[in-house]
């Protein structure tokens, strides 16, 4: 007697597998388990202001998942192989505004609108609370700033939490060169965040 298993305790790979064979709960169960991170991603990636171009990315990779699904092999981790799906989307987004000379919109909104964070020196708890909600923008302001090959070097490792030789299966770049990527990443998030953060230890307003 074959013992079934729910869908929630199999791999990704066999989750992937089981669609192939026309398994709809085995779909929905990788959607579940990927949706968030993967969205994140993709918005990251494109910036605050291309929010409708990364859901129609987004979207656009599942397709990709559905339409490939009986071709599907597991020669990869299913992360792995979604994440790439997902980058040479990202790649080929660039391609097209760079071609019509537009940018990514990669700095917050907030940025130009000029928005303060005070931080209250004589109420020590709403003092805290703004000095993370500042670190918090800060951060994600400096790895906007990063330029995208670095950008998505570092969310997938730093924030995906993909591990070196799967950020290099992802975006298909030798070790050297996604090593690389990270190094200057870091440098760069350094300096920015000494530049953006470092300064909220003494007190006063803080702008980003």
């Amino acid at each position: 007697m074959t013992q079934n298993i729910e869908p929630h305790m199999e791999t990704d790979e066999a989750l992937m597998l089981d669609y192939g064979k026309g398994n709809q709960a085995a779909f929905r169960a990788l959607y579940a388990r990927h949706k968030g991170p993967l969205y994140r991603y993709v918005c990251r990636q494109l910036g605050t202001k291309q929010q409708n171009k990364a859901q129609e990315l987004f979207q656009e990779v599942w397709l990709r998942v559905i339409d490939n699904r009986s071709r599907y092999k597991v020669e990869a981790k299913f992360s792995t192989w979604l994440y790439r799906i997902a980058h040479n989307l990202l790649v080929d987004e660039h391609r097209k505004l760079t071609a019509r000379g537009e940018h990514l919109s990669l700095v917050d909104d907030e940025q130009h609108e000029g928005n303060h964070i005070t931080l209250a020196s004589n109420q020590t708890q709403h003092e805290n609370t703004l000095h993370n909600d500042y670190l918090q923008k800060a951060i994600k302001h400096c790895v906007d700033l990063l330029v995208p090959q670095q950008r998505e070097a570092f969310l997938l490792r730093h924030e995906a939490g993909f591990e070196p030789s799967q950020v290099c299966d992802i975006v298909e770049a030798k070790p050297e060169t996604v090593k690389t990527r990270l190094r200057y990443a870091m440098s760069q998030l350094r300096e920015c965040l000494k530049r953006k953060a470092g300064a909220t230890e003494l007190g006063g307003e803080r702008q980003i």
